[in-house]
């Protein structure tokens, strides 16, 4: 079996932390180092998150909590998807087993980059503010990393954002650029690839859900995640629809392009080119990709998290419940015809309950 290794630079973050399951629980990837970043949620929460799952999981990975202050003056966050712990209807603890490690972020990662010259795959799930201050710090680090893969941007425009500019690239804009500087090989998947073709369906939720202990934990992270203006009810999968470029690139159809940056707005546009810098993911084999991430699920039954079965955690849950919600719109009947469930024969232990639409209330803005 092949690994990659990999420093996952995160902000967790209900998409974040659907990724980092999978993740943490894949023996493909050989994570050097995690770090945190000002992005959907506050630092602080997105480092608590981190340092949970490790103890749900009882994984043993170094965690360094990033940097608070971005390079641009964009203070704006996705709170009011993932909520302000950032784990959606789960309701985490205010401590943790796990702690960080103290030390400066960029230091920490340019010492796993220089432990493993041009090994480590750079994934970047969130702003790239981490990445520009480890590039003025370490302005070698460059020459260490093999590639980096990226979740953000939208290059080719999306109807729900005509001005390009997706939350990971325009909450900073200015650290983007010293990604693009590096002029390292650059592997792009824009959210729009999670929402519109690797998500999941209402029925998939509840699959997921009754699949065993992990699928139910995620599927409380999804209740205040249902993605706004859509005529079904889905679930964006945008960090774990990145993060399987990795391994599974064979399911994923891209062009090659050069990005120009307006560092103002964070607008990304794409210039195809047949040797740009930029690998942008255009399409997504979602049959064969859902199919994986059940299999991969159901390969995650011997887990037991007796944490989401927690009597007081629940109440608490379950107090929560009415303040977060999402917009959606009623499926219509071709709509629901069209959708086809995948890998049903691993995810059919359990038959799929009938679930009746939440009313809910449109959020003013949309996390790209």
């Amino acid at each position: 079996m092949k690994k990659y290794k990999v420093i996952i630079d995160t902000d967790p973050g209900v998409d974040d932390t659907n990724a980092l399951v999978y993740v943490l629980n894949d023996p493909q990837f050989d994570i050097k180092l995690i770090t945190t970043a000002q992005g959907n949620i506050r630092i602080e929460n997105a480092t608590r998150n981190m340092l949970h799952l490790l103890d749900m999981f009882h994984k043993d990975v170094p965690v360094v909590e990033g940097y608070h202050k971005r390079l641009s003056n964009n203070t704006e966050d996705a709170s009011f998807l993932h909520t302000f712990e950032g784990l959606g209807g789960y309701n985490p603890p205010k401590t943790t087993t796990h702690k960080t490690v103290k030390k400066e972020c960029a230091d920490a990662m340019y010492e796993v980059l220089k432990q493993y010259p041009k090994q480590i795959t750079l994934v970047v799930l969130g702003p790239h503010t981490n990445t520009a201050y480890l590039m003025q710090k370490h302005p070698d680090a460059k020459d260490l990393i093999k590639n980096i893969l990226m979740m953000g941007g939208a290059p080719y425009g999306i109807k729900s954002n005509p001005h390009h500019n997706s939350f990971n690239i325009r909450t900073d804009a200015p650290a983007f650029k010293y990604t693009i500087d590096t002029k390292l090989p650059i592997v792009m998947v824009p959210s729009s690839i999670g929402r519109d073709e690797g998500y999941f369906s209402e029925e998939q939720v509840e699959m997921i859900k009754n699949t065993n202990d992990v699928g139910l934990f995620l599927a409380k992270t999804f209740e205040t995640y249902w993605e706004p203006n859509y005529e079904d009810r889905r679930i964006a999968t945008n960090d774990i629809s990145a993060i399987y470029y990795l391994t599974h690139p064979n399911l994923y159809k891209i062009k090659r392009a050069n990005i120009e940056l307006n560092v103002e707005t964070g607008q990304t546009i794409a210039h195809n080119t047949f040797n740009g810098q930029f690998k942008i993911v255009v399409g997504l084999k979602r049959h064969k990709f859902l199919k994986l991430l059940f299999k991969k699920l159901d390969e995650m039954s011997n887990i037991v998290l007796p944490e989401i079965h927690d009597p007081a955690r629940l109440k608490k849950e379950k107090s929560h419940k009415s303040i977060y919600k999402t917009t959606t719109k009623k499926a219509t009947k071709k709509t629901q015809a069209k959708e086809k469930v995948p890998a049903k024969k691993i995810a059919a232990k359990t038959k799929t309950p009938k679930t009746k639409a939440a009313k809910s209330t449109k959020t003013k803005k949309k996390a790209e």
